[in-house]
């Protein structure tokens, strides 16, 4: 507004009439920085040289009024004494976001801008400043942050089921997702067979364990709160088909904030995405099973058992353990075809094949290699075990006897044996070319007997 010009002649009307418009003005400037700077800011202040409160707007702050506020240390009111120095700073920073808690313990973020103050002589005085409560808006950043990059995580997930050659390996990036896309300490996947948690698929962080109370998430087929090992687990079953296939276990500590909604869709999400992988990874397997399994005797075929000896015989030598490979021949078995047809010649390859089942332990392999030819790795044996187990198959094997009645020439096995010694060199195929040699060297002799070549 404007003022009049000051008349010198102060004892007038004139000069009392300018005295009340000076004052008039300037209540009237002061109620409109006090309202601005309401408007611009949540509460003004301003810190002594010894740091503390030495002016706060009449609205007070933080739930606290001035007079409250007056005198006090501003790091009693932050959550952190390095954010309360930057009330007191000579240097404050400016644009700096500190968090604070009001009067009934709820912490907010401030937006705070300051000045320090100094003298003529360049003495430290005061920081004067200003703050705005911006609580909701980095809550919403937050929030919004965390929608990108759960969006994220799915799109990486489904990425990688739809490229991946191995469903297996998108199953373990499933689960490492499912964990960190929600702050989880750990995850696991187990297989759900037959409405029972199975083994363990894949799993990230320290173990979580399934135990039986984990049943009653796939009998509701919806999540469960379980508390597995002193931590809170959520327990989410996958569906494929119509049927629950895999159980996501995700787990925090007791302390841990309740799961959000967002992060509880997500875990769904990415639940129903790796039953998807878990019905892919088991077709797989099937088919490879498939692919080294003989159709006939449901020993493995010759890929198979030649793909599964490489590894054994690669354990062997890694242990420094001795092994005997068994090539095991059926004597006489085209007179059956002959005599009796087909159909007794596939009868006696698979009781030959059953012998041979029941002759080995865990660890050991046995497959047919094709038409009356079958192998036999034996693990950890040397060559006077290997030679005892061969004459025990060729007894038992007399017992085939009976799918040739009246045939001229008996029905039997001539077993053909190599040994692998931990510390020779013999590679693979060297081992293989024995076995093989030491079969025929029985079959052309007296057949139904046991040869062994140690070279």
């Amino acid at each position: 507004m404007a003022v009049p010009a000051p008349n010198p002649d102060s004892g007038t009307p004139a000069a009392a009439e300018l005295d009340r418009a000076l004052r008039q003005a300037l209540i009237e400037s002061r109620q409109r920085l006090k309202e601005l700077l309401e408007m611009a800011c949540d509460f003004a202040w301003e810190t002594d040289a010894g740091g503390k409160f030495s002016f706060v707007t009449s609205s007070g702050a933080l739930g606290r009024s001035t007079t409250e506020l007056l005198g006090q240390d501003p790091a009693g009111l932050t959550l952190s004494p390095e954010d309360g120095a930057h009330f007191q700073s000579d240097s404050p920073p400016e644009g700096r976001l500190v968090w604070a808690r009001t009067v009934d313990g709820r912490p907010v973020c401030l937006h705070l801008n300051a000045h320090a103050v100094f003298d003529e002589q360049g003495e430290f005085l005061c920081v004067r400043g200003t703050c705005r409560d911006v609580t909701a808006e980095q809550e919403r950043d937050s929030l919004l942050a965390a929608a990108r990059h759960r969006e994220r995580s799915l799109i990486r997930l489904f990425r990688a089921l739809r490229e991946a050659a191995d469903p297996k390996a998108a199953i373990a990036l499933g689960v490492e997702t499912a964990a960190q896309a929600t702050g989880a300490e750990a995850a696991a996947l187990y297989l759900v067979a037959d409405g029972r948690v199975g083994a363990a698929l894949a799993g990230f962080g320290a173990a979580v364990a399934a135990g039986p109370a984990a049943d009653q998430a796939i009998a509701a087929r919806k999540p469960a709160w379980l508390a597995i090992d002193g931590r809170q687990v959520l327990a989410i079953p996958g569906e494929n088909r119509g049927q629950v296939n895999c159980l996501l276990l995700v787990a925090r500590g007791t302390d841990a904030a309740d799961w959000p909604e967002d992060d509880r869709f997500l875990l769904r999400e990415l639940t129903d995405q790796l039953a998807v992988a878990v019905a892919q990874a088991a077709e797989q397997e099937a088919l490879a099973r498939l692919s080294e399994t003989d159709a006939l005797t449901g020993l493995l075929n010759r890929r198979g058992f030649d793909s599964s000896l490489a590894k054994a015989m690669a354990a062997a030598r890694i242990a420094r353990l001795d092994g005997a490979l068994l090539y095991v021949d059926l004597d006489n078995f085209k007179q059956i075809n002959d005599r009796h047809g087909h159909a007794q010649g596939d009868a006696a390859l698979k009781a030959a094949a059953e012998l041979l089942r029941r002759s080995v332990r865990a660890g050991d392999l046995v497959g047919r290699l094709g038409g009356d030819e079958f192998a036999i790795w034996l693990a950890e044996v040397d060559g006077a075990e290997a030679k005892r187990r061969g004459e025990q198959l060729a007894r038992a094997a007399r017992d085939l006897q009976r799918f040739a009645p009246g045939a001229e020439e008996p029905v039997g096995f001539s077993v053909g044996i190599a040994l692998l010694h931990a510390d020779g060199a013999k590679s693979d195929a060297q081992v293989m070319e024995l076995a093989d040699r030491a079969m025929y060297q029985v079959k052309h002799g007296a057949k139904g007997g046991v040869a062994l070549i140690d070279e």
